[in-house]
């Protein structure tokens, strides 16, 4: 048997041999289609999809994949990468896999020009990125009970010009709507195991110059639940938070440099837009 041989995703395995390893290596995930896996690797407007898949003897033996992010950093735009898919085989699982595929796929970001790496870890990957992989926890993701979600202004953001949002609400595996967010701007909402989140404001030009058509609604009854990040400071908002017991697995929001620390991205501010659980 030889050893791995480290690959560049979608060089060689194609959407469907990755849709074949998820199988094996989770549940049953509705999310994870041939649609969404195109749609989130390849037509991202901030680029394709950067990670290395794992092959032994000509078997996919393992998957780590990033997306680009562009954000406005200071004034000026960075190129970061979001850590989103990982999977191994079961017959290849406790090796150091995921490690090695990480490390190797920052190795290969860095050389590219990328600066860092963005992720949400939940409570079964969060030691991992800490201590294996070196990432800093800025903190947690918290839902809070209310529909405008907060503004950060002076803070590193998401780029989300027209191109982007074009994307992004194009995303097959979720239904989105609006709803009014004040002067010139809309608020994205979706709804999800019967409950409404609402995801990030934006720009009605930005929405206007993406050619989208989405609905727009009027919110009754229920508080939709809003991801907000950081959760303390004025810009975050007034109001409760859903307790953490009735809360999903915590949303640790984890950063890596890639080359020199930049202190900036320690001020970075998430929303649900910025989220591939959404």
């Amino acid at each position: 048997m030889s050893d791995y041989e480290f690959v560049n995703v979608l060089e060689r395995a194609s959407v469907q041999d990755y849709l074949e390893l998820f199988r094996k290596a989770y549940c049953a995930n509705d999310k994870l289609t041939a649609a969404y896996v195109e749609w989130l690797y390849e037509a991202n407007p901030h680029g394709t999809a950067v990670g290395v898949d794992a092959f032994q003897d000509g078997v996919l033996a393992a998957h780590y994949v990033t997306i680009p992010r562009l954000y406005n950093v200071g004034g000026e735009k960075l190129n970061g990468l979001l850590s989103v898919n990982t999977a191994t085989h079961p017959e290849h699982q406790r090796r150091g896999l995921f490690t090695r595929l990480a490390e190797e796929t920052y190795s290969r970001a860095e050389a590219a020009g990328y600066r860092f790496v963005v992720g949400v870890a939940n409570a079964n990957s969060i030691h991992g990125f800490r201590t294996k992989l070196g990432f800093d926890t800025l903190g947690q993701i918290r839902l809070a009970m209310w529909r405008q979600p907060p503004q950060y202004p002076g803070r590193p953001t998401l780029d989300m010009d027209a191109d982007w949002l074009r994307w992004r609400l194009s995303n097959p595996s979720r239904a989105y709507f609006l709803t009014p967010g004040g002067v010139g701007q809309s608020v994205v909402n979706t709804t999800q195991s019967r409950a409404c989140f609402s995801l990030g404001r934006v720009a009605d030009s930005d929405l206007a110059a993406s050619g989208l058509t989405l609905p727009r609604k009027e919110l009754r009854g229920p508080v939709c639940l809003t991801p907000v990040f950081p959760t303390t400071g004025k810009a975050a908002g007034k109001g409760p938070f859903l307790p953490q017991r009735l809360s999903p697995s915590p949303w640790h929001v984890i950063l890596r440099d890639l080359g020199d620390r930049n202190d900036a991205l320690r001020d970075l501010c998430f929303t649900g837009l910025a989220m591939d659980t959404f």
